[in-house]
C-alpha cells in the first residue's frame, strides 16, 4: 500500500510534470474542480484564478512561450498536513529572448493525497519585470499587424 507521503510527492510530480506537458489538460490534471491557483507575490498584482481562469491565462501564455521545460529542484513534502512545498525552474524561449524563470509552488492537497486542491506559485519578480514589459510590447505590435 503507498503512503499518504509517496501519493502527495507523486501528485506534486505529476502536477509540475504538466508544465513539459504544455497543455491545459496536462496542468489541469491533478487539480481538484474548484481548485484555486495563487500567484505570488501578491505586489505583482496577478489575480486568484480558478480552473477556467487559469487555462485562458495559459492559452495566452502558450502562444509566445515554447519548448518550455520545467525541472523539480526539491520537494518538501508533510503529509500530516497535507501539503507539500516545491523549488522548480522552467526554462523555454519567447518571440523577444530566453524564458528563464524559478518558481516555489506550495501544494494543499485533498485527504487522500490525490489531487491539489489549492496552489501558491512565487515566481522571480526581477525576471518577470524585465520579460512582460518586453512580451507586452511584442503581442500589442503583433495585435496592430493583425488589424491592417
Amino acid at each position: 500500500m503507498t503512503s499518504l507521503a509517496e501519493t502527495q510527492k507523486r501528485t506534486a510530480l505529476a502536477f509540475l510534470d504538466g508544465y513539459n506537458e504544455f497543455t491545459v489538460e496536462g496542468l489541469l490534471r491533478v487539480r481538484t474542480e474548484d481548485c484555486v491557483h495563487v500567484s505570488l507575490p501578491a505586489s505583482m498584482g496577478r489575480p486568484d484564478r480558478n480552473n477556467e481562469e487559469y487555462a485562458m491565462f495559459f492559452h495566452q501564455l502558450e502562444r509566445v512561450l515554447k519548448n518550455f521545460k520545467m525541472t523539480t529542484l526539491k520537494i518538501l513534502n508533510d503529509p500530516d498536513q497535507h501539503m507539500a512545498v516545491a523549488h522548480a525552474k522552467g526554462d523555454g524561449e519567447t518571440p523577444v529572448g530566453a524564458y528563464k524563470n524559478e518558481y516555489v509552488f506550495f501544494f494543499y492537497f485533498t485527504e487522500d493525497g490525490t489531487k491539489v486542491r489549492r496552489v501558491e506559485e512565487f515566481v522571480d519578480t526581477a525576471f518577470n519585470a524585465g520579460l512582460l514589459p518586453k512580451l507586452s510590447e511584442y503581442m500589442a505590435s503583433k495585435a496592430a499587424e493583425a488589424q491592417r
